[in-house]
């Protein structure tokens, strides 16, 4: 197969429109895979089905809080696995594939998941709350995302994040979860956004397979932490050469989309 990829000028700058938990994670991971889909904006050779189901879950789960009940969780699900309500929606809406068997057996435990979760905490809240936070005010240096769920109650706020991810290894725990930078940034946005002291703000992972809920608190330091961090992440990116991008090879690259480009994998 043929790739074609635009040429780099020398002392060209690796390109940084925001950043991201995800993206912080893929640079971590592999700086040649954030070249690649960041600065390149090259196309990806196939998405892993665990990321596109985790978009399926996520537009059942939004459409069924956000109808406040006027409709039965079953009749949401079927709304969008049947192509009614697209999962992502842009320029080209994209909507659910057939789901392979090994999703259709794990799709039924999810929702009832969800359903015990929503029947708990209620309807009620924001819903994919968009944030686009200056982490350098006023250099617009931007941290974008969605945040799953936030509820209000009274001057108590709870911030609950959906996950797929199987039981095993990759699950954070009561211990792990501590040093969670998705949540801790979740939390430091919606302390600046609303004013809400940190000891206010309740953060939580629900894993939709065996329904388990990991929550927990963090302090002033920690969310301060995460958000210095990915400034820091941020300043590294925008400094660094795009042609010094180095490929890291490891088990991640079974899952990464341009694996049959990668000059290091294929040195293997």
């Amino acid at each position: 197969m043929l790739f074609m990829c635009r040429s780099i000028n020398p002392g060209e700058m690796m390109n940084i429109e925001h950043i991201s938990v995800s993206r912080e994670g893929t640079w971590q991971e592999c700086k040649l895979r954030y070249k690649y889909k960041y600065h390149l904006r090259l196309a990806e050779e196939f998405e892993p089905f665990h990321f596109t189901y985790g978009k399926i879950v996520h537009k059942i789960a939004e459409e069924y809080v956000g109808c406040k009940g006027d409709k039965s969780l079953s009749e949401v699900a079927v709304d969008v696995l049947q192509g009614n309500i697209p999962i992502e929606r842009g320029i080209t809406d994209v909507f659910a594939p057939p789901l392979p068997e090994a999703y259709q057996k794990r799709m039924p435990g999810h929702l009832r998941s969800l359903k015990t979760i929503t029947e708990q905490i209620g309807m009620e809240g924001e819903l994919e709350y968009h944030f686009n936070y200056d982490l350098d005010p006023p250099n617009g240096k931007f941290i974008k995302g969605f945040i799953d769920r936030i509820i209000r109650r009274n001057d108590d706020w709870f911030i609950l994040d959906y996950k797929t991810t199987k039981k095993g290894k990759f699950r954070k725990d009561n211990n792990s979860i501590v040093h969670d930078l998705q949540l801790r940034m979740y939390a430091r946005v919606i302390q600046k956004e609303f004013n809400v002291p940190a000891e206010n703000i309740r953060c939580a992972l629900y894993y939709l397979e065996g329904g388990d809920l990991i929550a927990a608190r963090y302090t002033e330091e920690a969310i301060g932490n995460a958000e210095q961090h990915l400034l820091n992440v941020y300043n590294e990116i925008s400094n660094m050469p795009a042609d010094a991008a180095q490929g890291n090879v490891g088990n991640h690259c079974f899952f990464c989309p341009y694996k049959k480009r990668c000059p290091a994998y294929n040195m293997i």
